[in-house]
């Protein structure tokens, strides 16, 4: 929490899609951000500080799994995954949601950003 980057993404507990997901730096600027939601649900998470990136564009992979038994474990893995990439350059120091986010759905808002 008391990293030399603090970045933080506060997503809407009932959205999907990146719908109403912004990233702050500062713990009281979320505080504030929260209180003045009233009533709202939110999912909080501190992104990583130093995240890989692959033509200066952060990443995640996305691979499914499935488990279909605790005892004795059965784990089914899909045998393809895929990569999605933010939309815009990686910079720490920039808040947009293009150079953090690596959502499906940015690249719709991103294309009709202009």
């Amino acid at each position: 929490m008391n990293g030399d980057r603090n970045l933080w993404i506060i997503k809407p507990g009932h959205a999907s899609r990146g719908r109403g997901i912004t990233v702050l730096s500062k713990y009281n600027d979320i505080l504030k951000y929260i209180r003045e939601s009233k009533g709202r649900h939110w999912v909080v998470q501190k992104y990583i500080e130093n995240p890989f990136i692959i033509n200066k564009r952060k990443f995640d992979i996305r691979q499914w799994v499935l488990v279909t038994d605790w005892n004795p474990l059965t784990v089914w893995i899909y045998k393809e995954s895929y990569i999605r990439f933010a939309m815009a350059d990686y910079d720490p120091n920039d808040l947009s949601k293009f150079s953090h986010l690596t959502n499906n759905s940015m690249k719709k808002v991103f294309d009709n950003s202009d």
